[in-house]
């Protein structure tokens, strides 16, 4: 089994302010050990630069947490390309909203660069939640920041 503190070193944060406006996953109150035990629930894996991490349509609830490298989101509507519509670097996560709701994928996600990444399944996450539940309420309003900046930026370009 892999070392559950190797490679979490993207995800330990000292600060809010200096991340405020980046979307990195900040949990202020945790320190390195609980990082440890929440990557010990999730599964860490390597995606080779080229390959499709997360393809549009398909049905998984699983979000995935950066460690190292670079990923792309491309989407579609309707016929027409949308193109590259966020970069995902290591401290952040991809995947979120089909996690929470358990649709289908909005969006393709392939690495721009070798990636490290820890997947998370949802029922993973529950486990980890019963076992520690202060940490995971923690961890969802990280997350939940991570998606409020992704909106808002949206919102911006959008009405550029």
């Amino acid at each position: 089994m892999p070392d559950p503190a190797a490679g979490i070193g993207a995800f330990v944060r000292t600060g809010v302010k200096e991340n405020a406006e980046r979307e990195l996953l900040v949990v202020p109150r945790w320190e390195q050990t609980d990082w440890e035990t929440f990557f010990s629930h999730a599964r860490r894996m390597n995606v080779a630069r080229g390959k499709v991490l997360i393809q549009e349509d398909a049905s998984e609830r699983v979000i995935y947490f950066v460690a190292s490298g670079l990923l792309e989101v491309t989407s579609v509507l309707g016929s027409q390309s949308l193109g590259t519509i966020a970069k995902v670097h290591p401290g952040s996560v991809v995947g979120e909203l089909a996690f929470f709701d358990g649709k289908p994928r909005s969006a393709k996600v392939w690495a721009v660069a070798d990636s490290e990444l820890y997947r998370l399944d949802y029922d993973d996450f529950q486990r980890y939640a019963n076992a520690h539940p202060r940490q995971a309420c923690d961890l969802l309003m990280a997350i939940g920041r991570v998606v409020a900046l992704r909106l808002r930026r949206t919102q911006t370009r959008g009405s550029r």
